[in-house]
């Protein structure tokens, strides 16, 4: 299958020769069965679709997880209808894996199964201030005006928005069974993550030790312990479900905290553990592998971001935040995959995981 750029798509030139895909297809993991009033019914499964590129230069495949209330074509195609991240990979050889997350896309979300759907339904003013604040001034990548009413960009994202599961530990739940499950087929890879959507990185990682071999985590889901009203609290640092501390630890409350000073204009203080308080706890299914926490300038997640790699870092993951705007990447917002200079920050992560992944390989020999 070979496929080429559309007829009067402006494509970089990147993009100017035909992708070739060896094969394609897609299945569900994590497909269970739940006692229903009218029956047995699915339980929540996590649609996946992959591509293979015919010309596989890099060994291990990417996952794709997005956030929020979004779905897995958050990856496919930017708002304004060019090629998305998961066509950038596969250009650059590498098998790519995109999900659904349990409940959202094409794992649909039924009451009988994952409960009530509860809150408002997601409203233009919520996702323009989330992804596209800052839209028309000089500099900005929002590939819109960021008007509502005024934007085919902002109608595209809120398109594809749907109902959340009704707090953060039932969604980690379903994310830690369902990649669990989908690493038990494919063999070790790359995990590529975005907001709501990280805490799949962190425990996948922690379910399943050995083959996860990075994370790109972009715009996180935090500050650690951050609660957030009706959703719940971050309570185990950086999910809110049980992930594995060492030495061990029974209830969070055992985790002895404190506030680390930012040191920084337009920065967060933000927790991380008490060292004098007595031993650090590490992260055991976090170590090994290399960690992106990728920042963007404009975002509203822009002045936590160095608390989740803090919160890494010192729990002994080979943490490392990304600042977009430090690689040149100014002007982007929460959805960078979307934004006009999409390509190049796919690059520029790119760049960084093949040299992190070179730099592991050089140092296990």
């Amino acid at each position: 299958m070979t496929i080429s750029p559309s007829p009067g798509t402006a494509e970089p030139a990147r993009a100017a020769s035909p992708l070739t895909i060896s094969e394609q297809g897609a299945f569900w993991v994590g497909v269970g069965r739940k006692p229903t009033e009218a029956g047995t019914a699915a339980e929540a499964a996590m649609y996946v679709q992959y591509q293979i590129p015919a010309d596989l230069r890099h060994p291990l495949p990417v996952v794709m997880v997005h956030g929020g209330g979004g779905q897995g074509t958050d990856y496919l195609s930017t708002p304004d209808g060019r090629p998305g991240w998961a066509t950038r990979f596969l250009q650059a050889g590498y098998a790519v894996y995109v999900v659904d997350r349990p409940g959202h896309g094409r794992s649909p979300y039924h009451p009988d199964v994952l409960g009530p759907i509860e809150g408002a339904a997601p409203t233009y003013e919520f996702i323009r201030w989330l992804f596209c604040d800052g839209a028309g001034r000089p500099g900005s990548q929002w590939p819109g005006s960021g008007e509502v009413g005024d934007d085919s960009a902002l109608d595209q994202v809120m398109a594809s928005q749907g109902p959340t599961l009704p707090t953060f530990a039932e969604n980690e739940e379903q994310m830690r069974r369902c990649g669990a499950e989908l690493l038990d087929r494919i063999g070790p890879a790359v995990l590529i993550t975005h907001s709501m959507g990280a805490p799949f990185g962190w425990s996948v990682a922690d379910a399943r030790p050995g083959l996860v071999k990075a994370v790109v985590s972009i715009e996180p889901i935090g500050p650690p312990f951050i609660e957030l009203p009706g959703l719940g609290k971050l309570e185990w640092g950086l999910t809110a479900a049980p992930i594995t501390y060492e030495p061990p630890v029974r209830t969070p409350e055992e985790l002895r905290l404190r506030l680390r000073e930012a040191g920084g204009d337009g920065l967060q203080d933000c927790l991380v553990q008490d060292e004098q308080a007595g031993p650090v706890r590490s992260l055991p299914g976090l170590q090994g592998f290399p960690i992106a926490v990728v920042a963007a300038d404009t975002s509203p997640f822009a002045p936590f971001q160095h608390g989740v790699a803090d919160y890494l870092a010192q729990a002994g993951a080979d943490a490392e935040l990304l600042r977009l705007a430090d690689l040149g990447l100014t002007g982007n917002g929460h959805l960078p995959m979307g934004e006009k200079n999409s390509d190049d920050v796919a690059e520029a992560l790119m760049t960084w995981l093949n040299k992190r992944l070179a730099d592991v390989e050089e140092t296990s020999r």
